[in-house]
């Protein structure tokens, strides 16, 4: 992609369509107009609208450098430093997971539980991005989220999101193992999409993820359980008498999870599945 002038906007696209072509994009077109949008820092509908304005040089080479990452496998996310969750743009990094679809399953159990609860006290348990703690934040006004992570990083980009949202102020963030900071019988709901994957699946991961995402976000042990029996023991001290405990778990984990919540003592055990079928969610609710 070498020019001695400028280029139109439209033939920019065309041209990063077709290198993305066969290459690890879902959808070339789209993902051309994402990432043509991103080295312009125009709107992707500008493309459609005004397909003969010129491009100058210095922008044809940041998209060639946009085009360059995404054919080297590295997520779109990444590459333009937001993710959609929940209808919201959420701020990534290499340094947090990419929000999925399937989180929003985790959000919407837990908002019918706090939406039941006056001025609900609520822990999202390895945050991340600050997702899940968000979008509870905005669509719960009157709960207050603690985001807790070992991560200073995450920690740093959960912030960024919690004031791009506005609810910076409901949402402190806590550096910590999960729940191990909170005191007995102190939080309503704790929420949790830890890590999941076993050692032996990792290596079987597309190498967009693998690659790319944060190892120790995914990797969840031998069983990839470490860290839910962690989450699980941790909810049945902090948890106040009827409040619950929800957390996402991988393909086929589902059953292995439910015994864990059931050893600890937790009750009305149950599953939620995701639109591929896959028990997705599992919650429960403790009593004393």
């Amino acid at each position: 992609m070498k020019y001695r002038k400028s280029v139109f906007l439209r033939k920019l696209y065309l041209l990063g369509r077709d290198s993305l072509s066969g290459s690890p994009a879902e959808n070339p077109e789209l993902e051309s107009s994402l990432l043509l949008s991103k080295a312009l820092s125009i709107n992707a509908v500008d493309i459609y609208a005004y397909p003969e304005r010129k491009v100058a040089l210095d922008k044809v080479e940041e998209f060639r450098q946009l085009l360059e990452r995404r054919i080297k496998r590295e997520p779109v996310a990444y590459i333009l430093g937001e993710k959609e969750f929940y209808s919201r743009p959420f701020i990534v990094s290499p340094d947090v997971l990419i929000p999925r679809p399937e989180t929003e399953i985790l959000v919407e159990e837990a908002l019918k539980v706090a939406k039941n609860v006056s001025h609900p006290l609520v822990v999202d348990a390895g945050t991340g991005s600050g997702c899940i703690a968000v979008t509870i934040g905005c669509e719960c006004e009157d709960a207050q989220i603690f985001a807790t992570d070992i991560s200073f990083e995450a920690l740093l980009i959960a912030g960024a999101n919690s004031k791009r949202h506005r609810v910076v102020e409901r949402i402190p963030l806590v550096r910590t193992d999960f729940l191990s900071s909170f005191k007995e019988e102190s939080i309503d709901l704790a929420l949790s999409n830890p890590p999941y994957i076993t050692e032996s699946d990792f290596s079987k991961l597309e190498s967009n993820v693998k690659d790319f995402e944060p190892k120790e976000s995914l990797l969840g042990g031998e069983d990839g359980l470490d860290c839910m029996r962690k989450i699980v023991h941790q909810a049945g001290r902090v948890l106040k008498n009827g409040g619950w405990c929800i957390v996402e778990v991988g393909d086929g984990q589902s059953k292995s999870v439910s015994e864990i919540f059931d050893y600890v003592g937790f009750r009305d055990v149950s599953s939620v599945k995701d639109l591929s079928g896959i028990e997705r969610v599992i919650k429960g609710k403790w009593i004393k």
